[in-house]
């Protein structure tokens, strides 16, 4: 059977015994306590923490894309390790058992797939008598097919106290001839001899602090079973890399690298790792994480340089690892990643030929480090040091141990690991920091409050606490800024990148103006930051509560727009453009979004022609409440990052968006009025902004920038048709002159090098320029340094210039000299003198600075380094 088919067979064999099928979720979940979704478990947490209620459905199967990365060192090394692999689970809350769960089990990998009866084993908790008696009375395996293990490895917790059970796990022997070949190799040994296929977890008890385990009220079903490892098997092949999931993508590596796949593991082993790296890297893209230095992007990043490093032990020094993009696609048989083949490509493309430059630049940046330390005599290359090269360079740390090793020098592994291990925890918790801005005062009491602002912008309510600070208080008065909470509210608390609600709170004797809405750190409270502006108000009045209609209406003009203007960009940019970010206020709307280039001219008017279109049609805005599971299958866009419910909020907008969310909107699309792109930036790599207005924001703008080509055309005395040729025109003259200038300023230059010269001063027994340049640019500045050392031969050169108020530093240091005088630590004291920063090599380096009122003292410390230097 190939990989997809098995796939399929498992989500309907379990689908028949009335589970209900779940698509695979992104790599990147909806728990903050985990980077990545590391098992099939993951999206059912909270149904299995007691956290939804009711249930959806009590018994539900998948198969789901999972991503580790605690055992890279071991994939390719192994039959079975992997970053990427597709998680086969079915899952049973408070409903089903230990009785079902084996029996289905062991009718699937027998009567489905056809596993043959007598190679398979089952593994048990010690003193799981209930699953023994079923494994053994009802099933049928004999007894010493049955084999009983300790807490470690048949025993599933969540932690020390907590949800916990028995797991029991099946086997298949794959004969005497694989694995450690021991005669007294039996289940339970760590080779491969007895490969674990399927681990069935009881969660049956509820651990308390005394280590006491108390019956579970209702009893959970959690299943794993990995299908490439299941494929394997059932194909024939001993390495999960063999199955038709994994080998297709080895097989054209390995005819792009003119090798073979077999007998030698020096080949064999890159093969594997670049065939593994590559669907992790692929399906990471597809779930919109894009390379980056911190968090998941780093993690995606690391893999893509540790797959690029793999491909130079085979000779394939260029761009590879996008050309097998469609062959990683083609093998997982998924066809919703399809669509994404080009974005995907073009990502990693990016992303190898920056890598390339990068190694480049590592190989000067250690070559010089080898050098310092040979000079110093100094034998083993320090962890910090290959660290800084790793980890601000990203140049490979296997590469550079191979090129340390060659110079004959050691490096300090103990030291880099400490300083990775630093990095690592860094990274964590970077990944697991919560973004979202929330009230954070533990004091708040949470409330159930009626959220009623979808349906009216004013209601009566009665207040329900008074905080000031971090001080609950009975009462406020005139002039208090505090925060309050009502039973009630109209008032949007910020959430999806909507921004709170304003407006006031009023009765007989009190007028309180609302500043913010936002919501506690749980999120179920709504907190309102208010002002009192006349009167007091006390703990249990009730007031009138009235939202800015013409605030509130302005962001559901913007967030509108929002949803438009991700479908046009869509529409004109392709199907991976997904939102990364958002902000919608009254005043105008910002859209962060998945995009490796900026944005023509031509796309942006493309992308607002559009929304405007969208707009004139007046479509219909239609806001519904229905099953998450139905959403999904209509095919509602979700925003990574938010948590949703199994109820959620779908969007409409005519045939042309639909969305998942939880925000304001306007009731039809003419509401919007006109729709104008402001700017188009990037933010960070891959991630392009649209800043953006609507209505009668829209409308100002437009009327600003029709004055700005006004004032432009009086001024270029050309008509308005004509501005953008007329100054063209002027850029051009503009760079003649400069060019002109700068050809000017350096035979100026070269007809005072005798006069620099002779203002060279002698520092201990070194000869040194140190002089100021005023209004010399730095490339003037480095042309002058060259030119100096041309007819010095031995010196230390320090330039200064001020240009526009900004200082610039150039220092160059002869060959010569470079063992008692390094350029970039020099320049770096200095220019801080000046505010500023920089560096450079032992030979030259340059800087810049804000205080040019220092610019004195700091030649004058340039001389007294240059001193010290000496005698150090």
């Amino acid at each position: 059977m190939k990989g997809s088919e098995i796939r399929q067979a498992y989500l309907d064999f379990f689908e028949k015994k009335g589970h209900t099928i779940k698509s695979s979720v992104s790599l990147v979940p909806d728990d903050a306590t985990v980077l990545f979704t590391i098992a099939g478990m993951v999206p059912f947490k909270p149904l299995f923490l007691g956290q939804v209620s009711p249930l959806p459905f009590t018994r539900a199967v998948s198969s789901q894309r999972c991503l580790r990365t605690n055992d890279i060192e071991n994939v390719g090394k192994t039959a079975r390790h992997h970053t990427f692999f597709e998680m086969l689970g079915n899952f049973s809350f408070g409903d089903y058992f230990k009785q079902e769960a084996i029996a289905w089990a062991w009718e699937f990998l027998t009567s489905v797939v056809k596993l043959p009866a007598d190679k398979l084993y089952a593994t048990i908790y010690l003193d799981d008598e209930e699953a023994f008696n079923i494994w053994h009375k009802e099933i049928g395996l004999p007894e010493n097919r049955i084999i009983k293990l300790g807490e470690d490895s048949n025993f599933w917790t969540m932690g020390e106290t907590g949800p916990c059970g028995p797991c029991s796990e099946i086997l298949i022997d794959q004969g005497a001839g694989i694995g450690c070949l021991k005669e007294s190799c039996a289940p339970g040994c760590d080779c491969d001899r007895f490969l674990e296929l399927w681990n069935l977890v009881f969660t049956q008890f509820d651990r308390d602090t005394e280590k006491t385990l108390h019956p579970l009220p209702k009893k959970n079903i959690d299943t794993g079973m990995g299908l490439e490892r299941l494929a394997a098997v059932l194909q024939g092949k001993y390495s999960n890399f063999e199955c038709d999931l994994l080998f297709p993508i080895i097989e054209t590596t390995a005819e792009i690298a003119s090798v073979s796949y077999g007998r030698d593991e020096d080949i064999n082993i890159p093969l594997r790792i670049i065939a593994d790296h590559l669907r992790a890297i692929t399906f990471l893209i597809f779930d919109a994480v894009l390379p980056s230095n911190e968090s998941r992007g780093y993690v995606l990043r690391s893999l893509i340089r540790r797959a690029i490093r793999q491909g130079r032990r085979l000779n394939l020094n260029g761009t590879f690892l996008h050309q097998l993009v469609p062959i990683v696609i083609e093998t997982t048989g998924i066809g919703e990643v399809l669509p994404y083949c080009d974005h995907i490509s073009k990502v990693i493309k990016q992303e190898e030929e920056k890598f390339a430059t990068t190694l480049e630049r590592g190989l000067n940046i250690l070559e010089e480090l080898i050098e310092g330390y040979k000079r110093r005599e100094e034998g083993v290359i320090q962890g910090k040091d290959l660290f800084k090269l790793y980890d601000t360079y990203g140049f490979p740390v296997m590469l550079a141990e191979e090129i340390i090793l060659e110079a004959g020098l050691s490096i300090d592994r103990q030291g880099f690991d400490e300083e990775m291990s630093l990095q690592r925890k860094k990274a964590r918790a970077a990944g697991l920091g919560l973004e979202e801005k929330e009230i954070s005062a533990g004091f708040i009491i949470e409330h159930e409050i009626q959220f009623v602002g979808y349906e009216s912008m004013q209601s009566k309510a009665i207040v329900l606490d008074v905080i000031k600070g971090e001080t609950l208080i009975e009462r406020a008065e005139e002039g208090e800024v505090v925060q309050i909470v009502l039973d009630i509210t109209p008032f949007y608390a910020e959430s999806g990148g909507q921004s709170g609600d304003t407006g006031i709170l009023t009765n007989e004797v009190v007028q309180i103006e609302i500043l913010d809405t936002q919501k506690s750190t749980i999120g179920k409270t709504i907190i309102h930051q208010a002002r009192i502006k006349q009167g007091m108000l006390k703990k249990g009045d009730t007031v009138n509560a009235q939202v800015d209609i013409s605030s509130r209406l302005a962001i559901q003009r913007n967030h509108t727009a929002t949803h438009l203007l991700q479908a046009a960009l869509q529409q004109v940019l392709g199907k991976h453009v997904k939102q990364s970010g958002s902000f919608v206020s009254s005043d105008y709307l910002r859209f962060d979004f998945s995009h490796l280039s900026p944005l023509t001219g031509e796309e942006c008017q493309r992308i607002e022609e559009l929304v405007n279109n969208k707009i004139r049609e007046n479509l219909l805005v239609e806001v519904s409440e229905i099953e998450r599971s139905r959403a999904e299958k209509i095919g509602a866009m979700a925003l990574f990052g938010e948590k949703y419910g199994q109820m959620v909020r779908v969007v409409k907008i005519g045939d042309y968006s639909l969305e998942l969310c939880g925000g304001t909107h306007a009731s039809a699309t003419g509401e919007l009025g006109l729709f104008k792109i402001k700017a188009e930036i990037g933010i960070a790599s891959g991630v392009r902004r649209i800043e953006a207005f609507s209505g009668m924001s829209a409308y100002r703008y437009a009327c600003r920038q029709q004055e700005i080509n006004q004032d432009l055309s009086q001024l270029l005395k050309a008509p308005l048709d004509e501005i953008t040729s007329r100054v063209e025109r002027l850029i051009k003259t503009n760079k003649e002159q400069k060019k002109e200038l700068t050809r000017l300023n350096s035979e100026l230059i070269k007809g005072k090098i005798g006069e620099l010269v002779n203002a060279a001063i002698k520092i201990g027994n070194i000869q040194a320029v140190i002089i100021r340049l005023d209004n010399t640019e730095q490339d003037m500045l480095r042309e002058t340094a060259d030119l100096l050392m041309d007819t010095m031969e031995s010196a230390v050169i320090i330039l200064a210039s001020i240009v526009d108020g900004k200082v610039f530093w150039l220092a160059k240091v002869s060959q010569d000299l470079t063992n008692q005088i390094h350029a970039g630590k020099l320049i770096k004291q200095i220019a801080a003198i000046t505010g500023g920063n920089g560096g450079g090599r032992a030979d030259i380096a340059q800087a810049g600075g804000t205080k040019p009122e220092m610019i004195e003292e700091a030649m004058g410390e340039g001389r007294r380094m240059l001193l010290e230097m000496q005698n150090s």
